[in-house]
């Protein structure tokens, strides 16, 4: 499953400080291949000092066995075995009868200067799908957690793997690009100093999710940028890389909406949800960010606030925006979040918000404050998120506690209105009992 790992208010906060205002976030599914390689490479010196002790010691006694060695040299037989079987995988001994004797390319190991060991490995390589290009350390470490095969499935069985490229399938130059690395460099990309020759090899057919921002500057330019939803540089090489490369379909991406039937179990429905034109860009129009209608619109504005109904006077649209206005009637709509449009107002936007595989992650909406209604509610929103003391809020109010009252209910918080009823009614027995006993005093 995709999950981008972004705070989605930091996030959004951090586009704007740059002088971006996000309006949407797309997904796409980049093209990787994972190379499975059975490699050649010069050996790692880590047992060289030993195995060329071992291979010494037997030429030197035509013969000599694990317990011998062990005896020899206090070390436990286990050590010598294992060091053994390798030496025999290598082919620079015999090992029969617990007897090691070397070979012909154990005695070359022993007297050419220039000898170079060789070992067979079984490595992993992770490739561009496209161009066949290795990529960075990064997809062999954190990044290999959010790629996804092509025999992934989520819980219904229906298919994770949706690469928005196809993918260009494996060649004999996919070799090349692995081995032409330069030496110093291997280590950006994980690929062994030592490796000489990749003798054969499989692959799996891989994507890894991409976010597109589509945004707005103040002064009303679109931007259109892939950026890394897992992690915020060390990608930033191969992201900057694939941006060139697609720059002109990520140019064309556009927010649309998809309805289609769907049967589970036997249940039939309609799903309708945010999509992007991906893949069947045509009709985009250049700097446009959604393509839908007002009408459209409705449905997903009332699903995100639980509003049974919203008048399109309320709703604004045009090609890179949409605004929400929120007045007492869109308020009072049966089933309306309270708490969540009032948190919408503060804010001024919200999103709505979907899984990243369906092509459209995030949809952002601008809201405003359409009556003095509204706004009132809000201040009050404002003070108790503040922790407000009754008095205090009374103050605010000049005492007026029935308008208070009016607007605690209206915004759902009967916590706080009982507390201020209980203030009210011990408040007035308080002043009550002080009159009373200045009376009964003056008799």
């Amino acid at each position: 499953m995709i999950h981008f790992f972004l705070n989605i208010e930091k996030f959004y906060e951090a586009e704007l400080e740059n002088g971006f205002e996000v309006q949407a976030v797309a997904c796409i599914e980049y093209p990787i291949i994972h190379v499975i390689a059975r490699t050649l490479e010069a050996m790692e010196e880590e047992y060289d000092e030993l195995d060329k002790f071992i291979v010494q010691t037997a030429n030197k006694h035509d013969g000599f066995s694990i317990q011998q060695f062990s005896e020899l040299t206090g070390l436990g037989e286990g050590v010598f075995s294992y060091r053994a079987e390798e030496l025999v995988k290598q082919e620079y001994i015999s090992f029969e009868n617990e007897i090691i004797k070397p070979i012909a390319k154990g005695i070359d190991f022993l007297n050419n200067p220039f000898f170079e060991r060789e070992i067979e490995k079984t490595r992993s390589f992770i490739l561009d799908g496209v161009t066949h290009e290795p990529l960075r350390s990064y997809f062999y470490k954190e990044g290999k957690e959010n790629l996804i095969s092509e025999d992934e499935r989520d819980s219904w069985g229906n298919k994770l793997f949706n690469p928005a490229i196809i993918h260009n399938p494996p060649t004999k130059s996919l070799v090349e690009y692995i081995l032409k690395i330069p030496i110093d460099e291997r280590i950006l990309y994980s690929i062994p100093t030592h490796l000489k020759e990749i003798k054969d090899y499989d692959f799996v057919l891989m994507t890894y999710p991409l976010p597109i921002l589509l945004s707005k500057t103040k002064d009303g330019e679109v931007s259109k940028k892939l950026i890394d939803g897992f992690t915020r540089t060390a990608n930033a090489d191969d992201i900057a890389i694939w941006q060139k490369k697609l720059d002109n379909e990520i140019a064309k991406t556009e927010v649309i909406i998809e309805e289609r039937n769907i049967e589970r179990e036997g249940a039939k429905s309609k799903k309708v949800h945010f999509k992007s034109n991906w893949g069947n860009t045509r009709t985009a129009v250049d700097g446009r960010i959604f393509n839908i209608t007002k009408n459209e619109l409705k449905y997903f504005i009332q699903k995100l606030f639980g509003l049974e109904t919203i008048n399109e006077n309320n709703i604004f649209k045009n090609d890179n925006e949409i605004k929400i206005k929120f007045d007492k009637e869109v308020f009072e709509t049966e089933g309306a979040d309270k708490k969540k449009i009032l948190e919408a107002c503060v804010r001024g936007r919200d999103y709505y918000r979907q899984y990243e595989g369906i092509g459209i992650w995030l949809v952002f909406l601008k809201v405003s404050i359409a009556d003095n209604y509204i706004q009132d509610l809000v201040d009050l929103h404002k003070l108790l998120e503040e922790e407000i003391s009754i008095v205090n809020l009374l103050s605010h109010y000049s005492n007026n506690f029935k308008v208070l009252r009016q607007n605690l209910i209206a915004i759902e918080r009967l916590d706080e209105l009982e507390e201020l009823d209980i203030y009210l009614f011990l408040h007035s027995r308080e002043t009550n009992f002080n009159q009373n006993y200045l009376t009964l005093q003056s008799e």
